[in-house]
């Protein structure tokens, strides 16, 4: 038997963040804040595919990242995972939605922003490949997921019947999923049950009648409420593992949950 050990594989090397400035600032809802930003460096931004994520990375007080001398070792910065919601490439401006949930790095980045503040952008990465055979869409979300789920609706064929489930604090929470693409999501509100998180959405779905058999699946949410909906679209539904697309956005008590949790395995 040869016993010689495989070579390491290289370690792919990451393209350097792009250099961007806030420009606008929006307070969407009481708890969203839409932040757009813009620079001659996202000129090399790719457009995003549905629902894909970026890098918002947040170097330390008084550190410069990435440091002017490129022999220099310098950590990188730590950094938070966001969807890219929109993106003009004509204008290169990019726009971020950012949920309020008190105390955050990025959160809070966004809670004190000012017209003129740096950010450092990494990506796009990911994303939903749409079926080319897709006519009919359930989209289920959080807040979190939310600006996620208007850019895989404004993607979708025409004439696609979509259904979708939006899970979110209270009515004041409440908007459009899309500007553009009209969709009427059924709203559950948190706030006067204080359930927990996904809880309202999983009892929504289990609820569900028979859904059509020829029906894609979009859920995107706290992680492990996403796993139970996911078993309950497959167990209790007899969803085809095919059909779903799942996404755990965030764990409840980790401050930076991993970006590809698809719970699939």
């Amino acid at each position: 038997m040869d016993q010689t050990a495989a070579p390491a594989r290289p370690r792919k090397q990451r393209p350097p963040p792009k250099a961007a400035y806030v420009d606008v600032i929006e307070q969407v809802t009481p708890g969203l804040i839409r932040i757009s930003c813009s620079g001659p460096e996202l000129a090399a931004f790719t457009p995003p595919k549905p629902g894909a994520h970026i890098k918002l990375l947040f170097p330390p007080p008084g550190v410069v990242w990435p440091p002017a001398d490129s022999s220099v070792e310098t950590p990188r910065p730590p950094s938070r995972t966001y969807t890219p919601r929109r993106f003009d490439a004509a204008r290169n401006r990019l726009e971020i939605e950012f949920v309020r949930h008190g105390a955050g790095l990025a959160s809070s980045w966004a809670e004190t922003a000012r017209v003129g503040d740096r950010v450092l952008i990494g990506g796009p990465g990911g994303g939903y490949a749409v079926p080319e055979d897709l006519r009919h869409i359930v989209i289920i979300a959080d807040e979190s997921a939310m600006p996620a789920a208007g850019m895989v609706l404004e993607a979708l064929p025409a004439g696609s019947e979509v259904q979708a489930i939006c899970e979110i604090a209270d009515a004041a929470e409440e908007r459009p999923l899309s500007p553009n693409v009209a969709c009427s999501p059924l709203w559950l509100h948190r706030g006067p049950s204080v359930a927990a998180p996904g809880a309202l959405i999983e009892a929504a779905v289990r609820a569900m009648p028979t859904p059509p058999a020829d029906a894609y699946w979009w859920v995107a949410c706290e992680a492990a409420s996403m796993r139970r909906v996911r078993d309950i679209l497959t167990t209790h539904h007899g969803i085809e593992r095919t059909r779903l697309h799942t996404r755990g956005y965030w764990k409840f008590g980790d401050s930076n949950y991993p970006d590809h949790d698809y719970g699939a395995e």
